[in-house]
């Protein structure tokens, strides 16, 4: 997870300096709630709606971490599916546990999320040269979908430019699992961290340790 965000972080701080302003993402967004029920028109209004936010926020305070926290758990962590995120990450040992233990390594995921994303998006302070193309070529098959996502700074035609894919499953609405960049996905990595950490802990001991930690 670290890892992943970390090389987007440092794509965006690398090239946070540019000062073009090319406002391809039009504020106010529209919310998420209010658009096409389709894989690529819910991206582009959640990630619209991140980034309007966070222009907003930083024009306003400067970018304090309490505001990246509140706006983490507002505009992100509503259109991250959890419990399948969840249940991907933990693969042959989701079957093994109860429900309420379920709900642990889903808080735990939660957790993890939200304090990665304030560590990334904290330091970011030019918002107003961020923007998003979201393309409207994304496959799916039944219930998931692959978005791309081009992330660039100021002028999309420039090569300071990163695409991701978001991979999203739609059970009451469109909602986000799996981010993935340069081959590198978010739940593998989240997968190899929890494989190792009940190889050398045991479930029922890792359990135990969450709960105390919570």
């Amino acid at each position: 997870m670290k890892f992943v965000l970390n090389i987007l972080k440092t794509f965006l701080i690398n090239f946070c300096f540019i000062g073009i302003i090319f406002a391809n993402v039009s504020c106010p967004s529209i919310s998420p709630a209010s658009a096409e029920d389709s894989p690529s028109h819910q991206v582009e209004a959640i990630i619209s709606s991140v980034i309007c936010s966070f222009r907003d926020s930083n024009s306003e305070t400067n970018g304090a971490s309490s505001n990246t926290l509140n706006l983490t758990k507002k505009k992100i962590i509503p259109f991250i599916d959890l419990e399948y995120a969840t249940e991907l990450a933990l693969g042959k040992y989701w079957n093994q546990l109860e429900s309420r233990d379920k709900i642990f390594f889903e808080r735990d995921l939660k957790s993890s999320l939200i304090k990665d994303y304030i560590g990334t998006l904290a330091v970011i302070n030019n918002w107003e040269n961020i923007n998003a193309s979201v393309s409207n070529n994304f496959t799916q098959s039944g219930n998931i979908a692959n978005v791309n996502v081009l992330f660039f700074i100021g002028n999309e035609n420039l090569n300071q430019s990163a695409t991701i894919t978001l991979k999203l499953i739609r059970k009451d609405r469109w909602r986000i699992f799996d981010l993935v960049y340069l081959s590198i996905s978010i739940l593998d990595i989240e997968r190899v961290s929890y494989d190792s950490k009940i190889k050398r802990n045991g479930l029922e001991n890792l359990l135990q340790i969450m709960l105390e930690r919570s």
